[in-house]
């Protein structure tokens, strides 16, 4: 067993996963490498017939995904999502990874299945796998390729690789060892995917490998899994059996004509495409408009349309810095209750007199059905209950009362200058706060008037890097979960219904600011040109 250090950049799953006992084999790593270079050979082009030359970020991949191995000896990862902009060479590597899947992986009759939306799609793939059968000797003595099945049997061990496609029939009942997704976001229904997604429930080590490009909104399953990946990655969800590879550009931080952002966005450049094919495509598509998002999202991995994710997390996370919550300072506070049997979220903001603030969040949940809870919203529930971070409320509903009282605790231990809230879903709440307790409560309806300013103060906090919100993990979660919604004048706010995922921390984050932002005044006009109203 080798403990040789990786030569990428560890991320907050790696940590995570050497914790709980899983290593790194380089052995491992490398025999994948030599199969896939000594057996599989390019097909095409000036290379036809010559062993296949992995480049150095389909190598990194390789090691990654078969290096990784979890304390008892098993593969670490059962899910991987490589997203790479055209011309990088996907289908060659996948093509080459089915290949290693029914002959190289120690799988009992193992069962290898090429998913694509249509049968032109599927046919990519396993035509390529099947050249390089062809054009390898000791493939072709083993295997057996009979194209009208669009199947690649392995006789003497009774394996296969079978093509399928959104378009054909169910695909139920299949007994999957690995399964591969090509170009995912070209797939208008989720449904082949959730079949696959339990597809490998009774074998050793199921593998499922998606490689797409991006795609053209920010529907579908494969915007998800980008989203997802980028959280793991960050740390914001403990996932250690989730491996994502994400090549794309910034359009807010990079000079899309630099040459180095085409090499880092395109990991082949120099060998599949060269940088003056590159530099010629993109004055191309710059000299007719009706090109230019395409190029974008295929050969920089830009999604030009649809609507944005508010933050990334790697900007949430320059505000990790622990938040100076000190008793007795001003304070406002945000609330929001989606409802009585999911995510309940309260913010603290205290100002710091130099335009930051310093972050506090609570947040409730109900115990029963946690788990499929944590399935369904793709949440560490569970971990952060455990770390202090998260309440579970007995039964089946929100305990309000235990809101309502932490609400009471911090307004006795701070100067809380406003508690700010959606009166559509807890207006009750709000109203008894101020009735019986005399909390200054304000009212922020849920449109763009109440909204847009608070969340582009929250857009320039975060940029500026003026929140000191120490990582909380489910605000971070929530916070990097939004989408950003906006209309015709520029105005914005975050969208529950257009985010994949719960947003609650963000959106009474968002509540908080309206109040801490708006205008300290006696006269309620002031707040009301906010859209803020005392209740």
């Amino acid at each position: 067993m080798s403990t040789t250090v990786t030569t990428w950049i560890r991320n907050a799953s790696d940590d995570l996963a050497v914790s709980q006992g899983c290593y790194f084999d380089e052995d491992a790593g490398k025999f994948v490498c030599d199969f896939v270079e000594t057996f599989c050979r390019q097909s095409k082009g000036r290379w036809r017939g010559t062993p296949l030359s992995l480049l150095d970020w389909q190598r990194d991949l390789i090691m990654r995904v078969y290096g990784w191995k979890r304390s008892d000896g098993r593969r670490r990862f059962r899910r991987v999502y490589v997203e790479v902009p055209k011309k990088n060479g996907k289908s060659t590597l996948v093509s080459a990874l089915a290949l290693v899947a029914l002959l190289a992986d120690g799988e009992p009759a193992a069962e290898v299945y090429l998913n694509a939306v249509d049968r032109e799609q599927a046919g990519i793939v396993f035509d390529e796998s099947a050249r390089m059968v062809a054009a390898s000797p000791e493939l072709a003595g083993r295997l057996e390729v009979i194209p009208s099945r669009g199947v690649i049997v392995h006789e003497q061990y009774n394996g296969k690789i079978k093509k399928n496609s959104a378009d054909a029939p169910s695909k139920d009942g299949v007994n999957a060892s690995h399964w591969i997704f090509d170009e995912l976001h070209r797939f208008k229904s989720r449904e082949v995917y959730d079949i696959f997604r339990y597809a490998g429930a009774s074998r050793e080590q199921p593998l499922e490998i998606t490689i797409t490009t991006a795609g053209e909104s920010t529907d579908g399953v494969w915007h998800e899994l980008r989203d997802y990946s980028e959280q793991v990655a960050a740390g914001l969800v403990a996932d250690t059996t989730h491996l994502g590879v994400i090549y794309r550009a910034d359009p807010e931080k990079d000079d899309l004509d630099d040459p180095e952002t085409w090499r880092r966005v395109n990991p082949s450049m120099g060998v599949t495409i060269t940088e003056d094919d590159f530099r010629l495509e993109l004055e191309a598509a710059k000299a007719i408009p009706s090109t230019w998002s395409n190029f974008l999202r295929l050969r920089l991995g830009i999604v030009a349309g649809g609507d944005a994710q508010f933050t990334s997390p790697e900007a949430w996370a320059h505000g990790n810095d622990p938040p100076n919550l000190e008793l007795g300072r001003p304070c406002y506070l945000g609330l929001d209750m989606s409802s009585k049997i999911d995510l309940t979220a309260l913010v603290l903001l205290c100002p710091d007199g130099l335009g930051g603030f310093d972050v506090g969040a609570w947040f409730w949940t109900c115990k029963d059905g946690i788990a499929q809870k944590e399935k369904r919203d793709g949440a560490s529930y569970q971990a952060w209950a455990r770390d202090g971070k998260l309440t579970l409320c007995d039964g089946g509903e929100i305990d309000y009362a235990a809101v309502k009282t932490k609400i009471l605790e911090l307004s006795r231990v701070y100067d809380l200058r406003g508690l700010g809230g959606d009166p559509w879903n807890v207006g009750q709440l709000l109203q008894e706060l101020q009735d019986e307790e005399g909390l200054p409560v304000f009212q922020v309806r849920q449109g763009y008037a109440s909204l847009s300013a608070p969340t582009k103060a929250l857009e320039a906090l975060i940029a500026s890097r003026k929140l000191r919100h120490g990582g909380n993990e489910p605000l971070a979660w929530c916070v990097c979960n939004a989408i950003a919604q906006r209309d015709e004048n520029a105005n914005v706010r975050l969208s529950k219904r257009k985010s994949k995922r719960r947003i609650d921390g963000a959106s009474a984050l968002v509540n908080a600011l309206a109040v801490a932002t708006a205008v300290p005044a006696e006269e309620s006009s002031v707040y009301e040109e906010r859209g803020l109203m005392y209740l």
